[in-house]
């Protein structure tokens, strides 16, 4: 959970609201960012408008008692912080920020964006925190809930460091990376500086696949390398519920004799064969995104099986194939897929 007394106040509503305002006006950034003194901004946190509160009591006091001991300390650890305030802008000015990779996943899972932080300096930077603001609408379910996504970067003199945020996902389709802010307190922690910056990332969160799918159907016959799960063969490989049009000689008879429902036997044939995932021939009873989500867990099933395979949704149409890059397009296809 969000301890909220200790909020950065660059993460309260207001500065969030603010925030976007000021990124607003922003697009993707591509390539490498400078973050130069004009896009880093610094104010005082808490603990540093409580410290500036006590250093005003002790010099009225100092002024009220004519106490030169007083002057001496207050000026003295004044300067310190204001010493301390400059630190903290130069440790996050200068900065080059880059949108490195980005991963594409199943819905449910979390996305990784990459973001390397390199400094040009002969000064090691310190305790830099980088987190993703989302929109307004989510989040109240992300930050308030599971706390904002954040991890920390020390980055080496004249060096490169990478830092990973992941980013929960919980719907398929095309998600652009949000808008990155990244702060720093050190030395002191009186002051906050922070800068923001629009990664030009994007990955694709596929559907998440049905948790208990049915057996892939029958294939036909084919010459692809490889083996595959197909209606006739050597090897026995299971079976499978019956499906008008399949073969009565190729049904388990001895297993319908103590079962209600007819099953079909299955084998594994080195001849692979071939597959066609076709949306509107699914059941009436899925709905379109359980449609995707058995087509999804179909795909994955028959690249595992190292079967040729097409896929057949409305609007679009993939040929047979098999292989990393035809999953790869299939699994955007229904990423992307709109109802």
């Amino acid at each position: 959970m969000l301890d909220h007394s200790k909020m950065s106040f660059t993460a309260s509503p207001l500065s969030l609201r603010i925030a976007d305002w000021i990124g607003g006006r922003r697009r993707p950034e591509h390539g490498p960012v400078l973050l130069d003194r004009k896009r880093v901004y610094i104010l005082p946190t808490r603990p540093g408008m409580v410290f500036a509160a006590a250093m005003l009591v002790l010099l009225v006091g100092s002024i009220n008692y004519g106490l030169q001991l007083g002057y001496m300390l207050t000026f003295t650890v004044v300067a310190m912080a204001l010493v301390g305030m400059h630190h903290t802008h130069r440790n996050l000015a200068r900065i080059v920020l880059r949108g490195q990779s980005a991963e594409n996943v199943f819905a449910g899972d979390v996305v990784s964006f990459e973001i390397t932080l390199t400094n040009p300096t002969a000064e090691p930077r310190y305790a830099l925190q980088l987190s993703l603001l989302l929109p307004l609408r989510r989040r109240t379910d992300e930050q308030a809930g599971h706390g904002a996504p954040a991890v920390w970067a020390d980055v080496p003199a004249n060096g490169l460091q990478t830092a990973r945020i992941g980013l929960p996902t919980r719907r398929r389709g095309h998600h652009a990376c949000p808008r990155l802010r990244i702060e720093t307190r050190f030395p002191f922690g009186l002051f906050q500086a922070w800068a923001y910056f629009q990664p030009a990332l994007s990955a694709v969160v596929f559907p998440a696949p049905e948790a208990d799918p049915p057996p892939l159907p029958a294939t036909r016959g084919g010459n692809a390398s490889g083996s595959g799960v197909v209606s006739s063969g050597d090897d026995f490989a299971g079976v499978r519920p019956y499906q008008l049009g399949d073969p009565l000689k190729r049904v388990a008879w001895r297993l319908a004799a103590r079962s209600e429902e007819l099953s079909v036997k299955l084998f594994d044939a080195p001849g692979g064969g071939e597959l066609l995932f076709d949306f509107d021939l699914l059941p009436g009873a899925l709905d379109a995104e359980g449609r995707l989500s058995r087509l999804t867990a179909w795909v994955l099933a028959a690249d595992a099986a190292q079967v040729r395979y097409g896929l057949r949704l409305p609007g679009k149409d993939l040929p047979l194939g098999h292989g990393a890059d035809h999953r790869e397009r299939c699994l955007v296809a229904l990423a992307l897929h709109r109802l």
